[in-house]
């Protein structure tokens, strides 16, 4: 199928501690800064974390297009105590709503990477290099980067049940334990957007949330645009001296959260 050539920029906002990702398809976007000073983590008994994201630049989420890379680095900090801790993630579409399109989060979370030579120099994933969905192949086959999320510090523990777009991710590192004693403990999620070079139209469309129709000529034509969509984290820790190990430590959060997860989810 020919696509039309008319890739449109993408706009990728993150609100700071909160760790709202905005990306939206469209010419012009406002950009949003009114949540700057919002902090996004739940904690249980004498602990406390913070979320932050280091290395974001405002100006680094304007009119993204296809080969772009970013460095977003949503990082959590053990700031007091011992904990287990874990990072939930809600992929939510423009007006808030959780997406039920397991193909759109699944194209979501293929932006998503982690360099294992994050905070070094040189990394792994060059922002002034445009990269292909077989570049980045070749780099995970190299173990120089994950895919979706720091696999050497947090584990994928499932999904909120019947919902695909809410998942979590555990921290394993240290023996699972979130230590705030010096050096305090420091775990990033992941690290980059990249936007592969070689993504077509119809994966840009797919991402935004558009509806589009074939054209006469075999291109695609958008009927009903899409409100892009964000990525939502929230760090959530539980003191773990008063636990016997991390499953009842996150059963202890599951049910102060009043959440149930599916563990079989993806």
């Amino acid at each position: 199928m020919k696509l039309s050539s008319n890739k449109k920029g993408l706009t990728l906002v993150i609100l700071s501690v909160v760790l709202i990702a905005v990306i939206a398809l469209s010419g012009t976007i406002a950009y949003f800064t009114d949540f700057d000073e919002v902090t996004n983590t739940f904690v249980m008994g004498n602990v406390k974390i913070d979320l932050d994201e280091p290395n974001w630049n405002e100006e680094d989420g304007l009119n993204l297009l296809p080969g772009n890379v970013r460095t977003k680095d949503p990082t959590v900090t053990a700031s007091e105590g011992q904990s287990y801790m874990r990072i939930r993630m809600e992929i939510v579409d423009g007006g808030g709503n959780l997406i039920t399109d397991t193909d759109r989060i699944d194209l979501i979370l293929a932006t998503l990477f982690y360099d294992k030579a994050y905070g070094t120099t040189p990394s792994n994933i060059d922002e002034s290099r445009k990269y292909s969905v077989s570049d980045l192949n070749a780099l995970v086959a190299a173990n120089k980067i994950h895919t979706e999320y720091n696999k050497d510090a947090f584990v994928f523990a499932g999904i909120e049940t019947g919902k695909p777009s809410a998942r979590y991710y555990n921290y394993i590192a240290n023996g699972g334990i979130f230590d705030a004693a010096a050096p305090a403990d420091v775990a990033v999620l992941f690290s980059n957007v990249v936007i592969p070079k070689d993504w077509n139209n119809q994966e840009i469309f797919d991402l935004n949330g558009d509806l589009y129709d074939t054209t006469s000529n075999g291109g695609l034509e958008v009927t009903v645009p899409g409100t892009g969509y964000k990525i939502v984290l929230k760090a959530e820790a539980i003191q773990s001296s008063d636990m016997a190990d991390a499953d009842e430590a996150f059963a202890a959060l599951n049910e102060a959260t009043g959440v149930t997860i599916d563990a079989n989810g993806n």
